[in-house]
C-alpha cells in the first residue's frame, strides 16, 4: 500500500513534549501513513524516548545538526508520501485534523495546500502576549506551516527549507510557496494546537523581528531579479 501522507517532526532535546506531539499524528493516520522524526543529538533522554515507539510508521532518521529546517530537510528528502504536514515537537494535532484536510486535497486536484486554523495552548511559563492570544482560531498561514497539509510534488519545486535562517524559515518557505503559484485553500477545521511555553526559541521576539525584516527583503529581492529576467 502506498504511503499517502508523510508527517515530519524535527526534533532536539525534545523528551517534554515529544511523545505528545507524535501521539497526537499517529491517532489519525492510515496504516501505511508515516511519521519521519528528524533527530538531532539531544541532551536530554529523547534517545531513549524514542526506543519505545515500536509502531512501524515512525521512522527516525538523523538530522543534520542544522536547527529545524535542516531536520525538515531531510525529512523531506526521506519522505515517501504523496502528502506531507510539518509537526514541532511541541505541538500537537487536534482530533479531526487530517481527516477534514487529507478530504479536500482529495476533492480539489487542484489544491497545492490546505491550511486549517491555529489553537493557542500556554502552557506554565509562557508569556501572554496579546498579538499571540489573537492567533487563536484563525487561519495563520506563513508563520507556522504545521497548520497546513501540503503536496510533496510542489513542496519538490520550491526546495528546502533555508538552513542559514534561526527564525522565520516558515514565513520564508511560505512566500517561497507563494511564488511558486502554488493554489491554497483554507479548510474551516481546528489544525494545530500551538503550544508556548517557557523553552520557545521564538521567546526572544527581537531576534524574531530582525529576521522577519530579513526575509522580507529577500523577497523583495527576488521580485526585482524576475523582474529584471
Amino acid at each position: 500500500m502506498a504511503v499517502r501522507t508523510s508527517v515530519i517532526i524535527p526534533v532536539r532535546n525534545g523528551s517534554n513534549f515529544l511523545a505528545e506531539a507524535i501521539e497526537s499524528a499517529m491517532a489519525q493516520l492510515d496504516p501505511a501513513d508515516e511519521v519521519l522524526i528528524a533527530w538531532d543529538d539531544s541532551d536530554d533522554d529523547t534517545t531513549s524516548l524514542l526506543r519505545n515507539f515500536v509502531d512501524p510508521r515512525v521512522r527516525v532518521i538523523k538530522g543534520p545538526g542544522l536547527g529545524v529546517s535542516g531536520g525538515r530537510n531531510a525529512g523531506l528528502t526521506a519522505a515517501l508520501g504523496e502528502f506531507v504536514a510539518f509537526l514541532d515537537h511541541d505541538d500537537l494535532w487536534p482530533p479531526g485534523r487530517h481527516r477534514k484536510m487529507t478530504q479536500v486535497m482529495v476533492d480539489s486536484c487542484h489544491v497545492d495546500a490546505v491550511f486549517g486554523r491555529i489553537r493557542i495552548r500556554l502552557d506554565p511559563g509562557a508569556t501572554p502576549w496579546q498579538w499571540l492570544l489573537d492567533l487563536d482560531g484563525r487561519h495563520i498561514l506563513g508563520p507556522n506551516l504545521g497548520s497546513g497539509l501540503f503536496r510533496s510534488s510542489t513542496l519538490r519545486k520550491i526546495g528546502g527549507f533555508d538552513e542559514s535562517l534561526r527564525f522565520g524559515e516558515d514565513v520564508d518557505y511560505f512566500l517561497r510557496l507563494q511564488e511558486t503559484g502554488a493554489q491554497i485553500s483554507l479548510c474551516e477545521t481546528d489544525a494545530l494546537i500551538y503550544r508556548r511555553h517557557a523553552l520557545n526559541c521564538t521567546n526572544d521576539q527581537l531576534a524574531v523581528q530582525v529576521a522577519i525584516f530579513d526575509i522580507i527583503k529577500r523577497r523583495r529581492a527576488r521580485q526585482v531579479a524576475r523582474r529584471r529576467g
